[in-house]
């Protein structure tokens, strides 16, 4: 390091807030006194707010590594930098020269940028590319309104606190280089059609479950099943319509549904003109709480089955909400709770509700501020807490249509936390002829609660159920006649934006394989809140789906490249896991960059190996298939698929009954 720079550095008194972009910038200069307009900053007395335009920086292709890998070839493959570079961004390099002047004359910096994993990798890679040596503190703001710039400012952290979510950052880019890098040439010159087969860590699990559903869909083979009405007369002579209950497991399916139609005749000819006693009739009160606040992907999920939004669409509206307008906390938010010090802000945001919208006013005024519902935990939050309403006053005349739909579900979410819950009657009677049982149940409402402050759940909840006839365990009642329904098992549904947004966030819990299951945690998900949006773009932008009345199909481009890349490549459970590891980078679990990295360059070696030498499905050692009995516990043999460790990405023999049984062969 230079004598003068040291020197410079050592007189400097002015500290550097570095953010995430000028509008976030201009927001805390103001509560900082940081008025005076320079070229790329603003200036202050001893403090300097400037800011960074998203990424600045991007790590460089391979050709910038060797001019050689201008030329697409399998025999270089695979790619893997022994030294990861970064250059400037030729759109923003402006910005990057005056944060090199500011960081030179600045004795420490704040970095102020978004409070996630991206953010901070979009701070700190700056800082490193410039071999920056100051102090370094964080500032961790949860929304941009005064009160809140305020409140972060005087709870400053050490940056040593939030710098693993520089590492997890490091590796997930440097994972996406290598799988996108390398995979996309190696399947484009597979294809050898001039088209490039763009492969991602991510997208391409993600265009697999499209790929998976629309098959689904279109090998679905209708089954028929059959239903029984039967209808008794009450002694008031109301009739109570009833539903035969199917019990024998021999003729149904796991729905416990009945697929032959002579049982359910059978069921009609005996009970025609019968009486039937009442074994069961009882009332209960039951109690729903309020929902949980909203994270990223619920709010996705909710606009797009109400109004058909896009999930990138939905991610701009509350950024600007968030950004622009200042009415709501930070978006990128995977958290459902709020922490128990954000219920001293309940006064204050209600009314700034109030102010900002009188027609809320009356219902506002029946809350009860005091309640503590399920939202307030401190145990249920990590970096962020849900996305809910500041205390920033400004009219909503300022909110388009759509910015104001978003707003309405994010503050009648909040409002609803200071409701009683909703209480209704479920009853259930069960009448009984011989060996038949048919069940009738109906849900009353007795009691609105919160639901007085979302209008749109009304719908859901069941409110509008007829009450069932008054009836008495014990009385006979006289079955007057009894209707057959044919129906048809139906396909599942194309995804939409909601739905795959929904099946990427909960893939962990939609695992039923028992090697994975032990591995992945609930949790697990494709993606992160951040990125869903963007890799739905993704998949439109390189013509992989397309949008068919709200519904999203694989076009033939995404199916042809789904049928090329191995499982390894597609898997969704595998890139969960992934993420997982990711996640634990970032909450600095045990997990690190090099032991991540090294997975995904086994994998990469595999992959490409098969590639350059593809072969026929290796026979397994000591005669075993799929299929055999496993010679330790007698269970069926199965081909796996290696998740972890240094064979990750091949196929072995395994017993079915892991964990009890641990036998296993490689080819």
């Amino acid at each position: 390091m230079r004598p003068d720079f040291l020197a410079t550095k050592a007189k400097s008194t002015v500290e550097l807030y570095l953010c995430e972009k000028p509008s976030q910038g201009r927001d805390i200069a103001r509560i900082l006194g940081a008025h005076q307009r320079q070229e790329g900053y603003l200036q202050g007395d001893k403090v300097i707010v400037s800011w960074c335009i998203g990424h600045l920086l991007e790590m460089i292709p391979p050709d910038a590594y060797d001019p050689k890998y201008k030329r697409w070839s399998l025999s270089d493959l695979p790619i893997v930098p022994t030294q990861w570079k970064m250059s400037p961004k030729k759109s923003t390099s402006k910005q990057l020269t005056v944060l090199k002047k500011l960081l030179k004359s600045s004795h420490s910096v704040v970095i102020a940028t978004d409070a996630d994993r991206e953010g901070e990798t979009i701070a700190r890679e700056v800082l490193d590319y410039f071999n920056y040596k100051g102090s370094t503190r964080r500032l961790w703001l949860s929304a941009l309104d005064t009160v809140s710039i305020q409140r972060a400012l005087t709870t400053i952290r050490p940056s040593k606190d939030t710098e693993p979510l520089y590492h997890s950052g490091l590796a997930r880019g440097r994972a996406d280089w290598l799988i996108g890098m390398n995979l996309t040439r190696a399947f484009t010159l597979l294809a050898n059609d001039r088209q490039v087969r763009s492969v991602g860590r991510v997208q391409t699990p993600t265009l697999a479950l499209i790929v998976h559903r629309d098959r689904e869909i279109a090998h679905f083979k209708p089954v028929a099943f059959y239903e029984v009405f039967a209808y008794f007369k009450t002694l008031t002579g109301e009739l109570l319509e009833t539903k035969w209950q199917f019990l024998e497991q021999t003729e149904g399916d796991e729905q416990k549904r009945c697929l032959d139609k002579r049982i359910a005749q059978a069921v009609i000819d005996r009970c025609q003109s019968q009486t039937g006693l009442v074994t069961t009739a009882i009332t209960l009160r039951k109690k729903q709480p309020p929902p949980l606040l909203y994270n990223l992907s619920g709010l996705q999920q909710e606009a797009s089955r109400r109004w058909g939004y896009g999930a990138q669409e939905v991610l701009n509206l509350a950024q600007a909400l968030y950004e622009t307008h200042k009415l709501t906390s930070y978006p990128r938010s995977d958290s459902e709770y709020l922490p128990l010090s954000q219920f001293n802000d309940v006064s204050t945001i209600l009314q700034a509700l109030c102010a900002n919208d009188p027609s809320l006013c009356n219902l506002i005024a029946q809350a009860n501020k005091k309640q503590r519902s399920r939202v307030w935990n401190d145990k249920k939050i990590s970096a962020h807490h849900a996305i809910i309403p500041t205390q920033a006053t400004v009219s909503i005349s300022r909110l388009n249509s759509k910015e104001l739909n978003i707003y309405n579900l994010i503050r009648r979410r909040y409002i609803a936390q200071f409701f009683p819950d909703f209480e209704y009657d479920q009853s259930t009677i069960i009448v009984t002829i011989d060996v038949d049982q048919f069940k009738a149940s109906g849900r009353i409402a007795r009691v609105r609660g919160w639901k007085q402050a979302i209008e749109s759940e009304v719908r859901q909840s069941g409110e509008g159920a007829q009450e069932l006839p008054a009836v008495k365990k014990g009385e006979t009642l006289y079955c007057d006649h009894l209707s057959l329904l044919d129906k048809l098992t139906t396909p599942p549904k194309h995804y939409t934006e909601g739905t795959l947004i929904k099946a990427m966030e909960t893939i962990g819990s939609q695992v039923t394989d028992k090697v994975m299951k032990k591995i992945l945690r609930e949790t697990a998900g494709l993606g992160t809140q951040a990125t869903r949006a963007n890799i739905i773009q993704t998949l439109f932008q390189r013509n992989f789906i397309y949008q068919e009345k709200k519904v999203l199909r694989a076009s033939e481009l995404g199916i042809h490249l789904i049928d090329a890349v191995p499982n390894a490549i597609k898997d969704p459970l595998l890139t969960a896991q992934w993420e997982q590891q990711l996640d634990d980078i970032a909450q600095h679990k045990g997990q690190d960059i090099d032991g991540f990295l090294q997975q995904q360059i086994s994998l990469l070696e595999t992959i490409v190996s098969q590639v350059k030498s593809p072969k026929k499905q290796p026979s397994i050692k000591k005669g075993y298939k799929a299929g055999d009995a496993c010679p330790e516990c007698q269970h069926t043999l199965e081909i796996r698929h290696a998740v972890r460790g240094k064979r990750v990405g091949q196929d072995y023999i395994g017993c079915s009954h892991f964990p009890d049984c641990r036998f296993y062969l490689w080819p």
